[in-house]
């Protein structure tokens, strides 16, 4: 299978300035979407989940209700909704977008160190 490097393009549902994107680090792994029945939403929903077998502590939350934005050669974007721990106790679902392209070089999993997207 083909490693993936993906970067979240939001913070808390809100999309990531053009400007400051370059600071955000790639993670990298396998890419697996499919239908899936959520509990916490009670239906069947199309789930993107990425994958490490090095890194799973730090893996990045399932993006449920995923829909394909764009797909090209190059990349693909998909957006959804994550659900994050709030910290007291709760969960609060945010809007996110990931940016998925193919990893360069498939030397290690998880963080992808200083590569950036």
């Amino acid at each position: 299978m083909q490693l993936m490097d993906m970067v979240r393009s939001r913070e808390k549902g809100v999309l990531i300035p053009g400007w400051q994107r370059g600071r955000l680090k790639a993670w990298r792994g396998l890419l697996l979407v499919k239908m899936e029945h959520v509990h916490e939403l009670h239906r069947v929903t199309r789930v993107a989940r990425m994958f490490s077998p090095t890194h799973d502590r730090d893996r990045p939350p399932p993006l449920w209700d995923a829909q394909p934005v764009e797909m090209t050669i190059d990349y693909w974007t998909y957006t959804g909704t994550e659900r994050i721990d709030d910290g007291i106790g709760g969960f609060v679902d945010y809007a996110q977008t990931w940016v998925i392209v193919p990893a360069r070089e498939e030397s290690h999993c998880g963080r992808a160190g200083s590569e950036r997207l």
